[in-house]
């Protein structure tokens, strides 16, 4: 953990120490919730039905696990915002086309990609989105993609890759060839992009070894959406986020993750427990302190996800209290599909 993440750690504790535990404010949650708490996710279904319609912007989170750990029921880190018809996807981990798909959010409809850091479960599925999302209907010319480098390389080789197979889907079907998207990469803190219906700004957080990794805040013209990236408790994320509408933030149940990998190392995982749990302590956030970033950060709504570790018997409760004993506001443990 850097000098940065333990001062801030040591100055809320000091500050909110005395703060009661957080209402969950239940009663100002959409009927849709109440629909959907049983299990990891929600059906796609309710998310089209929560979806339909809607006025104002959406948040979907498509996944909520962390890790690139593959047979999971919950996918790994995405999301979609959709707003005035544009769709904004978040992150690419593994199952990030199929859950788009299963919103029902057509592929037309995808704007712009934006990419936190270059670890698997959250750009593994980037180059599938865009060819897949192509075959469905995607406009290419229309599509833009952000991130740090090497995103523009990252692109160009899938494009290479996929080059053949593009153009036999394009001779069949009469289709326009996907040759590329613009794409622009972001090494720094500051504004990312503007449009029509929302703007973009990023800022620098703390993920070793991986630099630099980003966290993005959303304005759009009715809420504003901020989302921690993987990081370490930072002031920056507190700051970016500030009045913010919704603040998503990764989140880490140690107690759960400290037996996890006692079981894994049982059953013959070749890791040392100290060096684990140093790693995750040097790369992740503790709940209880995501509910100080959050209360510094006065946003409405604190939605917990990139889940560590991304297991169906912590219950949701579980994974708020922590957060409580510091965040007033609302507190919602991510579902995969939840709409917010």
């Amino acid at each position: 953990m850097d000098s940065e993440s333990r001062r801030f750690i040591r100055s809320r504790r000091n500050v909110l120490a005395g703060l009661a535990a957080a209402p969950l404010a239940a009663s100002s949650i959409r009927p849709a919730f109440a629909q959907a708490q049983a299990g990891p996710s929600w059906t796609p279904q309710e998310t089209q039905a929560a979806l339909k319609d809607a006025k104002g912007t959406k948040l979907v989170l498509l996944g909520t696990a962390a890790g690139p750990v593959p047979g999971r029921s919950r996918q790994m880190t995405s999301h979609v915002m959709l707003s005035n018809g544009s769709a904004y996807v978040l992150d690419c981990g593994m199952g990030v086309t199929n859950q788009y798909a299963r919103t029902g959010i057509p592929f037309a409809a995808l704007k712009s990609i934006f990419i936190t850091h270059h670890h698997a479960d959250h750009n593994i599925e980037y180059g599938p989105l865009l060819t897949v999302g192509w075959i469905q209907g995607m406009r290419p010319k229309g599509v833009q993609a952000f991130g740090p480098p090497p995103l523009k390389q990252m692109t160009d080789d899938w494009m290479r890759a996929y080059q053949q197979t593009v153009d036999f889907w394009a001779e069949d079907f009469h289709m326009e060839p996907l040759s590329s998207v613009d794409v622009k990469e972001i090494s720094s803190a500051g504004p990312v992009t503007q449009d029509e219906n929302v703007k973009v700004s990023a800022v620098v957080v703390n993920h070793p070894p991986v630099k630099p990794t980003l966290a993005y805040r959303f304005d759009f013209h009715d809420r504003s959406i901020a989302f921690s990236g993987d990081t370490t408790p930072l002031e920056t994320v507190a700051q970016m986020a500030k009045d913010a509408d919704v603040l998503v933030h990764e989140a880490m149940y140690v107690p759960a993750v400290e037996s996890y990998i006692r079981d894994r190392i049982a059953k013959g995982r070749p890791v040392k427990f100290d060096a684990f749990m140093a790693h995750m302590k040097a790369d992740h956030s503790p709940v209880e302190d995501v509910g100080q970033i959050a209360q510094e950060a006065g946003v409405k709504t604190l939605v917990l996800s990139h889940l560590t570790p991304a297991i169906d018997s912590i219950s949701d409760e579980t994974w708020r209290a922590p957060a409580a004993k510091h965040f007033k506001g609302v507190i919602l443990a991510g579902k995969d599909l939840m709409v917010i």
